[in-house]
């Protein structure tokens, strides 16, 4: 009997040590209230919708695989026709460096290179860090939000991000690359743009209307057809780093130089 303590302790140590299996996938499609947590492996089949007061949390590591809509009619709820995440109650995107949160397309023959819309905050806030998204309409959409976007990698999406509709969020440390357009600020917007790396647009770097004043602080803009595409004549930028654009400035209106 002496030896039994033994025993238990050593298989308790052994029951410790034993790797837990990986949850389980898990699909999601629909409207959700409550505080929602995903993470391991989860699959958009269609739109997903957090309502306000709801909540959406993605912990690191978290693979996003979406399944691209396979209709063209635009749910009155939702931006577009295609597969699209909408948070009208609040995001976070808990990504690290070493884990990152991934947003990965579902492939299917013949599937159109912007296989789905991106992610909205809709009068929305919460935090993206640490996220990877491609192919999307555009990456991250921002409207009348104040959204917080750091360290991500937005690449091969007709837009980058959207600030729109008096958002003022901030935008710091992120690559966008490979796209139309990288960051589309209008609306009366004025966003925080810091230390970004926006590169490789068929279109403009960083576009701004005349209604907008954002703040551009040491970003890196290089590659694009057009660097800089602004309306407001007296916005302030870091010339240093808007280079190596087919066309580093362009001053948009009817009174352009």
């Amino acid at each position: 009997m002496r030896f039994l303590p033994v025993a238990l302790a050593l298989l308790l140590t052994a029951c410790q040590m034993t790797p837990r299996p990986a949850p389980p996938p898990v699909d999601y499609a629909g409207a959700y209230g409550g505080d929602l947590v995903w993470v391991g492996t989860v699959t958009m089949t269609g739109d997903v919708l957090i309502l306000a007061g709801g909540s959406l949390t993605i912990r690191p590591g978290t693979e996003v695989r979406v399944v691209p809509a396979e209709g063209t009619q635009i749910d009155p709820e939702y931006f577009s026709s295609l597969t699209e995440l909408l948070v009208r109650g609040r995001l976070q995107i808990e990504g690290t460096a070493e884990a990152p949160v991934r947003f990965v397309i579902v492939e299917r023959p013949e599937l159109e290179e912007i296989a789905w819309a991106g992610i909205t905050f809709d009068t929305a806030d919460g935090t993206i860090r640490h996220a990877e998204i491609e192919r999307a309409e555009t990456g991250v959409r921002c409207v009348g939000s104040a959204a917080e976007i750091t360290d991500s990698l937005i690449r091969r999406c007709r837009y980058g991000i959207i600030a729109q509709a008096g958002s003022h969020g901030k935008i710091l440390d992120n690559r966008l690359a490979d796209g139309e357009g990288g960051v589309f600020i209008w609306l009366d917007s004025n966003p925080y743009l810091k230390g970004n790396r926006i590169s490789g647009h068929d279109e403009e770097g960083v576009f701004v209307d005349a209604t907008s004043r954002p703040y551009l602080d040491r970003n890196t803009v290089t590659g694009n057809a057009i660097g800089l595409a602004l309306y407001p004549r007296d916005l302030p930028y870091d010339a240093f780093g808007v280079t190596g654009n087919t066309e580093d400035l362009r001053w948009l209106g009817s009174d352009a130089p």
